[in-house]
């Protein structure tokens, strides 16, 4: 078979040609640390792939290599993932390492698979099954990777999967059971099992998620790729089955719910996979702890519950729909990027200096609160006027609006003109003709090509108001001031009154001081309506 791979020779070897030789040159590779192992990595399997050896001896090599590289790989994403876009020119190489390290691996068992695929015959078989599986696998890695990196498969990605596991179903291996120690113990997998969990990858989309939970959904995939079965024509009854997943072994497109009308269309059947998911979600709603449902042991409540409720919509229930659908728009929105920079917006431009209190003005304000409830505050203790102007500043990027619905938007700008940005962060926008800024989150940042960059925004419901908060602590002593935001209440939508924090701030119960419009209260946080990586929406009440 013909996977247009590039020709072998005999001019330059790598430094190992046997797998003892491997297993002795992995001992003086550097592998803790990952910068300069993957550069002495990537040199040797670049030699490899292009180095003329028997099938046999190649493989061998490769599941040598193998276990060294997964762990290295792993490290090594430390470095890029999670991290806003644009990257950093050291975090853009590491993730471009790593990409590369992955492809050269993948593309090793792919050569093996290409000549292997002429065999006939059990054993032939076999071999067959257990190369189209690990080629897969290896770009299952390579796919997790790059969503770390908020990047998507490009059209060849999935032109190549689907080539591959066509090519294993010509050939009556790709159900196969193979033995892969490294990724699933001592559990069998298989060729479409690995196909299943590329495709499980993409339907969960994993950019919107943050780095912990991409990590949870990745091995999910992994494990219950296998409890997919395709099928060559569409089930013929599902009102007691989930919808299936619909693939195009022809087309360079990802799984979707819509069928594909081509002699390469197949169907990911996913009722056992519902059946599995349903289960585990009904036993941790009863109370049984993650781990012991095999879901990770650093998996837990109640984030599991939501997350497999998500997958498991996206998976096996057709989708996510939206709740209010997005319209095409356009024109030009202003964005300013962070808590802080998004409080100094909407003071006007002012810096940001706590109030100067002292012991006396502390009492006197305590007294005041017992007594009235709040007071106003107008200056501070020496006498200066709080949160002076500053002259010329401006932290606003340009973006453009591509569509939109009340509660979010999608924007793109060019990836290198304005502030890094990423999922989790809080942001003020204004919108195209708009006048007032409103706070917003980043559910999701891509990069898409080589210099476009798009995110998801999520716009917090109300008229943000930048406000000064004081945490009160447990033995009763005041936290120093910080910024903060109020967004009010909208009783028609059913929205309780909040306050924006910075994260770590919120605890049940807790008290605060909060200055708004040169006007005290004391308030208490009641519950969180909403976190990301930098902030804290808390619903606040009176005290009782």
């Amino acid at each position: 078979m013909n996977f247009e791979l590039p020709a072998t020779g005999r001019d330059q070897a790598p430094a190992f040609l046997a797998a003892e030789d491997c297993r002795d040159w992995l001992v003086k590779v550097p592998l803790a640390n990952p910068s300069q192992a993957q550069t002495i990595v990537l040199r040797q399997l670049g030699l490899l792939h292009r180095f003329d050896l028997p099938v046999a001896e190649r493989l061998a090599i490769l599941e040598e290599l193998r276990g060294s590289v997964c762990k290295l790989q792993e490290d090594a994403a430390r470095n890029f993932a999670a991290r806003p876009l644009p990257l950093a020119p050291p975090e853009q190489h590491a993730l471009e390492s790593s990409l590369e390290v992955w492809n050269l691996l993948a593309l090793g068992y792919l050569r093996c698979f290409s000549i292997a695929a002429d065999g006939r015959g059990a054993e032939a078989a076999a071999m067959q099954a257990l190369l189209a599986q690990r080629t897969l696998s290896v770009f299952a890695d390579w796919q997790v990777d790059l969503c770390r990196g908020e990047q998507l498969p490009d059209r060849g990605y999935w032109l190549k999967l689907h080539r591959i596991l066509a090519a294993a179903e010509s050939l009556g291996v790709h159900g196969l059971p193979v033995d892969d120690p490294l990724r699933h113990g001592k559990l069998p997998t298989s060729a479409l099992a690995a196909y299943a969990e590329c495709n499980l990858l993409s339907a969960a989309n994993l950019y919107e998620l943050p780095a912990r939970h991409l990590a949870w959904v990745a091995r999910w995939a992994r494990r219950w790729g296998g409890k997919l079965e395709l099928l060559r024509a569409a089930p013929e009854d599902i009102r007691n089955r989930a919808l299936p997943l619909c693939v195009d072994l022809e087309s360079d497109q990802p799984a979707r719910y819509q069928p594909f009308a081509t002699r390469g269309g197949r169907w990911l059947e996913t009722t056992e996979l519902r059946t599995s998911l349903a289960s585990r979600i009904t036993l941790l709603d009863q109370g049984n702890a993650p781990a012991s449902l095999q879901l990770g042991d650093d998996v837990t409540q109640p984030s599991a519950s939501h997350l497999l409720r998500r997958v498991m919509q996206r998976w096996c229930q057709g989708g996510s729909p939206r709740a209010e659908a997005r319209q095409p728009a356009s024109g030009t929105c202003h964005v300013v990027v962070g808590f802080d920079a998004a409080h100094r917006q909407l003071t006007g431009g002012r810096l940001f200096i706590p109030p100067n209190r002292d012991a006396t003005l502390l009492r006197r304000e305590r007294e005041e609160f017992e007594t009235f409830g709040s007071l106003r505050h107008m200056e501070s203790a020496d006498g200066r006027a709080e949160n002076p102007a500053t002259e010329n500043w401006r932290v606003i990027d340009d973006w453009q609006l591509l569509n939109a619905s009340p509660a979010g938007m999608r924007l793109s700008r060019t990836l290198d003109k304005g502030s890094r940005i990423g999922a989790g962060q809080l942001i003020a926008a204004r919108l195209p003709g708009g006048e007032r800024f409103s706070l917003a989150v980043v559910r999701w940042a891509l990069r898409e090509g080589d210099d476009t960059l798009t995110a998801g925004i999520q716009l917090l419901p109300g008229e943000p108001r930048p406000a000064t908060v004081r945490l009160i602590q447990s033995d009763g002593t005041a936290a120093t001031w910080q910024p903060a935001f109020v967004l009010p209440e909208i009783a028609a939508l059913r929205i309780p009154a909040s306050v924006v924090l910075h994260s770590g701030s919120f605890r049940l119960d807790r008290r605060i001081e909060l200055m708004l419009d040169q006007r005290m209260q004391a308030l208490t946080l009641y519950r969180i309506l909403d976190h990301g990586n930098e902030f804290e929406r808390c619903v606040i009440r009176a005290p009782d």
